[in-house]
């Protein structure tokens, strides 16, 4: 069966109905104004920001890009504040989510050619719960990973055409490119992943490849540099991407308490900055200052620290924070060190939301096992595998030096899909091709 037969585009659909329905049925039962109530939380920052700077009403830098403040504000903007509004931008995300699945289909099965790869990774998508969870959530995350997703299966595409030799539009590119710059304008931590894309499509295919790489990198920046144009025409402030950046590395370096714990460790860090800056507007050079410090007085601690949280944000899976009650990983670590009984680990199994944070817990830890197992396996198709393993490495790099939690880690996820895909049809088709040759013996 190949993804041009008629059974292949009637599952895919049939997959794609799916997601958009599970997506639909848990978004539209939640409280519409729930949001708004979140104060102080990000899902009420951004209704609250986004509406204001959609009617031009911001009067200082917003600390993010403005591409999810922008469409939260569409909506609230022609619609008014309220359920109707939240409504909206749930459907629409579920629209975009669904998207994203089928983004998956197209990767997984361009990477080794074969369309049941494609179904897998768009199937797992489908119904896995911290996919449905995470759409109906007023956040950048769906947006983001939409885009990322969208740019990278374009890339993909460029990438097999030059392998071949093909011809390819400069169109495609600059729309790559535009894609990639509308993504870093949601979550700046993208910022200089699609350079490295501009660089790899340029030394893989010569000169014509060099032509598009430079088209898509054209176009990348003045997609970015328009939001550095707004904020220093209006504000005289340079920002590329995105500020906050010196922030996320000092909490990198000395962990994250919340806000007034972070401004009384870099009074005591950099005891003079609060005389030079008394406001705290401009904190990015006593936060750099207070970086070199933390790790001058203690390299290896800090190193540890890097590699330990990373390392935590890699093994606890997103979404378990949606669920209220103690953790999966506490429970499980208390029976472990006092307990050890049967009963003990039925009251464990009795926990609070324990069915569903263990769905969460095994779809994650099945995709990075068998994802891993899969960049291995398509090693030999590196001119598409490496578009997209880049990605885990870059976000892995990046997250040495700034603080990192699942949730900043979450949009590798469908990534690590992808490549499990990949390994089980290969491993399937390997089983098949042995049980073949031992009945011909």
């Amino acid at each position: 069966m190949t993804s041009g037969t008629l059974p292949t585009r009637r599952a895919l659909v049939a997959l794609l109905v799916l997601a958009l329905a599970l997506r639909l049925a848990y978004a539209l039962g939640l409280d519409p104004l729930a949001p708004y109530e979140d104060q102080g939380g990000d899902m009420g920052w951004y209704l609250d920001v986004g509406y204001r700077f959609s009617r031009g009403e911001v009067d200082v830098v917003v600390p993010s890009g403005p591409v999810y403040l922008l469409f939260v504000g569409f909506w609230q903007h022609l619609l008014g504040r309220g359920a109707g509004a939240v409504i909206a931008i749930r459907i629409a995300q579920a629209l975009l989510s669904t998207a994203t699945v089928y983004f998956a289909f197209r990767m997984a099965r361009r990477l080794i050619d074969d369309a049941r790869a494609g179904l897998i990774a768009a199937g797992v998508l489908a119904i896995s719960p911290v996919f449905v969870l995470e759409q109906a959530q007023i956040l950048t995350e769906t947006l983001y990973l939409f885009l990322v997703m969208g740019g990278l299966a374009l890339f993909q595409a460029i990438a097999g055409r030059v392998r071949d030799g093909e011809p390819i539009p400069a169109g495609a590119a600059a729309g790559a490119g535009a894609i990639f710059g509308l993504a870093t304008l949601t979550r700046a931590v993208f910022l200089l992943y699609p350079v490295a894309l501009a660089i790899f499509l340029g030394w893989l295919g010569g000169r014509r490849a060099a032509r598009l790489a430079a088209t898509l990198l054209a176009v990348y920046a003045a997609v970015v540099l328009s939001w550095t144009a707004y904020n220093w025409i209006r504000f005289k402030e340079v920002v590329i991407g995105a500020q906050g950046i010196t922030s996320f590395a000092y909490m990198g370096a000395r962990g994250w308490g919340g806000p007034q714990e972070l401004d009384a460790r870099l009074l005591e860090d950099v005891p003079g900055h609060a005389e030079q800056d008394p406001s705290l507007n401009n904190r990015d050079p006593a936060l750099i200052e207070g970086t070199l410090r933390t790790i001058q007085a203690d390299p290896l601690g800090y190193a540890w620290r890097r590699v330990s949280e990373l390392g935590s944000a890699y093994l606890q899976p997103h979404g378990t924070v949606l669920f209220p009650g103690e953790s999966i990983k506490a429970l499980a670590r208390a029976w472990l060190q006092d307990d050890r009984s049967p009963g003990g680990l039925l009251r464990l199994a009795r926990g609070d939301w324990f069915g569903a944070k263990l769905a969460l817990y095994l779809f994650h830890y099945a995709a990075l096992m068998l994802g891993l197992a899969g960049i291995w396996l398509t090693r030999h198709r590196w001119p598409l595998m490496l578009p997209l393993a880049g990605l885990i490495a870059y976000l892995t790099l990046v997250h040495l030096v700034l603080m990192v939690t699942p949730r900043y880690l979450f949009p590798l996820e469908p990534i690590f899909v992808i490549f499990a895909a990949c390994a089980l049809r290969l491993l399937w088709a390997r089983r098949d091709a042995q049980r073949t040759a031992r009945s011909a013996g």
